[in-house]
């Protein structure tokens, strides 16, 4: 395999900017933090599920992870029946990931990652409390597609360089 191309299991090879995996998205109230810690918390949610995925070190393969952040307006967010904004911080983050890439020890170190990711961009002294919701969602082998063509296991591992998979595809 040449640096920078990987080839899929078709034997074509892989464009890694047709693909993004995992794809993260955050869920915040409108203003919880200011644009500068929204671009902190981005980053930091970004290394964060680098570290726990194993995606490789590559700019490329880095460039795979995805990290969006959606912003719901003042009241359209309740917690027991309440819009607790001036003294909790509610963040659900969605987490999309290929099937086969995280095993339960990685996916409970992912949890805690992203959430000492978040808990990271509280500034210190701020009296609300973080309360966060991570849901892991695996993507059936097959059933993830870009630009219009579907993608395996295999193709994720090789675009992807997930040091904890190589072997597996190593083997096929």
């Amino acid at each position: 395999m040449s640096r920078g191309v990987a080839f899929g299991s078709n034997g074509g090879p892989l464009r890694n900017r047709s693909i993004r995996m995992p794809n993260i998205t955050l869920t915040l109230p409108a203003n919880a933090f200011d644009a500068a810690t929204r671009q902190r918390l981005l980053q930091a949610v970004h290394d964060a599920a680098v570290r726990a995925s194993g995606l490789g070190a590559e700019p490329a393969q880095q460039r795979l992870c995805w990290v969006m952040l959606q912003e719901l307006a003042a009241g359209h967010w309740l917690c027991g029946g309440q819009d607790i904004g001036a003294r909790g911080i509610p963040c659900q983050v969605e987490v999309r990931i290929p099937q086969g890439v995280l095993d339960a020890q990685q996916r409970a170190d992912y949890a805690l990652h992203l959430h000492d990711a978040i808990a990271g961009c509280v500034a210190p002294g701020d009296p609300r409390v973080l309360l966060s919701s991570i849901v892991m969602t695996d993507i059936a082998d097959g059933h993830w597609a870009a630009n219009g063509r579907l993608w395996h296991l295999n193709d994720f591992v090789q675009a992807a360089g997930y040091a904890h998979l190589q072997s597996q595809v190593a083997s096929t």
